[in-house]
């Protein structure tokens, strides 16, 4: 449907924007240090390239988890003290 390739349009140009915004990440961390930093490229296969790249993917839905939890304690103390106010 029209909806499906909607969205899968922009799953592929999300990854795309990233894939870009990582490249370009590279690039100036190459050109501030003097060529010393990422000189061979950046290897994703190295073990702590890999676990700062999970970590940074965990991050996002961290603050999310935290963000709804909130949310939803503020609305239970709403709904607590609109009860509160209906038994008096």
């Amino acid at each position: 449907t029209t909806a499906a390739i909607g969205k899968g349009f922009a799953i592929g140009s999300a990854a795309l924007v990233s894939l870009a915004l990582f490249g370009a990440f590279v690039t100036r961390i190459r050109h501030s240090s003097g060529d010393t930093v990422f000189q061979n490229g950046v290897n994703m296969l190295e073990p702590i390239t890999f676990a700062f790249l999970i970590i940074g993917g965990m991050i996002p839905f961290a603050f999310a988890a935290m963000t709804m939890k909130s949310v939803g304690l503020a609305a239970m103390e709403m709904v607590m003290e609109v009860q509160r106010q209906f038994d008096e």
